[in-house]
């Protein structure tokens, strides 16, 4: 195999293996804007319905929780990331400063980080001085070995709380539909039901696409935690109810 065959079979193995398709970097944020989403929407249809509150209630409510806790946890994820991509920042350019104040110290401390991976004798050495030869590869060892960062884990902070949000609204809303949609009283609330589990399903199967993963485990453990949350939010509602009226 020639070196061009096996520049086109490394690039084949990246793209299939290792990257995966491009929204993988935002996983995170599908998966947790998707559940949260799903869950706290159908909390407040599970809460008011069992709480016996008219339908404009429970979609004014559920517009309400929809919009604004997406929005929260955008800004949330945004301002959370931005900390991180900061903090990143000046780790880095303290690590910069520390080169140039101490270069011994820090060359040693880039030795102890590859001997405690096994690396030792010559190859140590050739390591070391590689490394400590490119400032920008040094620094990036650093901050890995140290502070356990890289510069992928701390950026593009809009994209992350954007992802965030759409994926709130878009899985959020599914519980929602059955009490916008022309069906009957009585059927609202167990649609809502079926269509809050179908939307967990969804987003588990996104999951385990995504990160190529058994395809039915994303939906069961998903399932299985927006269940919990839903039966909580119903118990609650119920509760409330109750007390509410024995106050009244």
């Amino acid at each position: 195999m020639n070196s061009k065959d096996i520049k086109k079979k490394l690039l084949e193995h990246r793209q299939s293996e290792h990257h995966g398709p491009a929204v993988g970097k935002f996983i995170h944020d599908i998966v947790y804007g998707g559940n949260d989403g799903i869950v706290t929407t159908f909390a407040v249809v599970a809460g008011t319905t069992g709480a016996n509150l008219p339908r404009y209630v429970i979609i004014i409510l559920g517009l309400a929780n929809l919009f604004a806790d997406g929005a929260s946890m955008a800004t949330g994820a945004y301002l959370s990331l931005r900390s991180t991509l900061d903090r990143f920042k000046r780790l880095r350019r303290e690590e910069n400063e520390e080169i140039d104040k101490h270069p011994e110290i820090e060359r040693e401390e880039v030795k102890e980080f590859y001997e405690s991976k096994g690396i030792s004798g010559e190859n140590l050495n050739l390591l070391l001085n590689i490394v400590t030869s490119n400032r920008e590869l040094w620094l990036d060892t650093m901050m890995h070995s140290e502070h356990e960062m890289i510069q992928e884990n701390a950026s593009n902070p809009i994209m992350h709380a954007f992802m965030t949000f759409i994926s709130f609204v878009i899985f959020g809303s599914i519980p929602l539909f059955p009490y916008i949609i022309s069906i009957p009283n009585n059927s609202r609330f167990v649609v809502a039901i079926i269509s809050t589990c179908i939307a967990l399903i969804i987003l588990g199967l996104t999951r385990s696409i995504i990160t190529k993963e058994r395809l039915v485990r994303g939906p069961i453990e998903i399932l299985g935690v927006g269940i919990i949350g839903a039966i909580i939010a119903y118990a609650v509602g119920v509760l409330l109810k109750g007390i509410v009226e024995v106050a009244i």
